[in-house]
Order: structure tokens, then C-alpha cells, then sequence
């Protein structure tokens, strides 16, 4: 299957919505994979399962936030989740993109 260039944002609004067209916001951070559409269709959904979990962690109408040991849980397999998709942002990243992760210290070591 043929690869194709699509944009992928990590604001948590849209964070699951990768484009094929890219956004010139000076406030928006995208970043460029090459993709197929099996890859970019998993990829979607990771970024849906880290999203939808950042919601859960901001529902403050529950007692959880009063759990530390929870709240503990919660940040970790948040950040775990994150972290996955910065493996998967440098794994289907453009040159570009990979240069931009390195910067910002996000590369895993067993890449």
C-alpha cells in the first residue's frame, strides 16, 4: 500500500483527527507522518483512546480526585498512552517531524 503525508496536532479538542491538509496556525504545533491507511486508521485510534482518557481524568464532578493511590493510576497510564504516541508520531514522522521529537526530548530509547 502506498503511503500518504498527513498532519496530526495533539490539541486535546481534536487530537484524534489526523488531516491531509495542514493547518497554518502559528499556535498549533502539527506534526507530518507518511502514512497508510491501515497505519493512519490505528494510529487515529490510539490518539482516540489517549483523548478519551484525558477526559476522564478532567471529570471533577467524581470524589476520585480525592484518591491519590487513583490518581497515581490515572496519570501514568495517561502519560503511558502519551508516550505511545510519540513512539508512533517518530516511528510514521517525516524527517522533519523526527528532528521535532528529538528536540523536545520525547524519543524512546529502544527506537
Amino acid at each position: 500500500m502506498e503511503k500518504e503525508l498527513f498532519y496530526v496536532n495533539l490539541n486535546p479538542i481534536s487530537m484524534e483527527t489526523i488531516s491531509p491538509i495542514k493547518v497554518d496556525d502559528g499556535q498549533l504545533i502539527e506534526y507530518e507522518i507518511s502514512a497508510t491507511p491501515e497505519e493512519k486508521k490505528e494510529f487515529e485510534k490510539l490518539l482516540h483512546e489517549v483523548q478519551a482518557h484525558d477526559v476522564e481524568l478532567g471529570n471533577l464532578f467524581t470524589f476520585r480526585h480525592f484518591d491519590d493511590k487513583k490518581i497515581d493510576r490515572d496519570h501514568n497510564e495517561y502519560q503511558r498512552g502519551l508516550n505511545d504516541v510519540f513512539d508512533e508520531l517518530y516511528r510514521l514522522g517525516t524527517e522533519e517531524t523526527k528532528e521535532k521529537i528529538k528536540e523536545i526530548h520525547l524519543v524512546n530509547d529502544d527506537m
